[in-house]
């Protein structure tokens, strides 16, 4: 995903990424790249559920980061 930051954009604006994967409660891995550069360097925040995983802010250098966590993907119980 790309979303540039620079003009025109306006404040407020978000971009939203959304993958669904099955729900058996098992360990995962979930890593990117990313590349925070400039004064107008928002926020990058990444969830999975309702749990925070990855929250940066502002400006991380002329850099591509790279991150890696472990996630849980929950079970949820679905009414039929």
């Amino acid at each position: 995903m790309y979303i540039e930051t620079s003009s025109p954009r306006k404040p407020g604006e978000n971009a939203k990424l959304v993958l669904t994967v099955p729900d058996n409660g098992k360990q995962s891995c979930l890593s990117f790249y990313y590349h925070m550069f400039g004064e107008s360097a928002g926020t990058l925040s990444v969830y999975s559920g309702n749990n925070k995983v990855v929250s940066v802010s502002g400006d991380q250098g002329d850099n591509w980061l790279f991150v890696e966590r472990i996630i849980y993907l929950n079970e949820v119980v679905r009414k039929t």
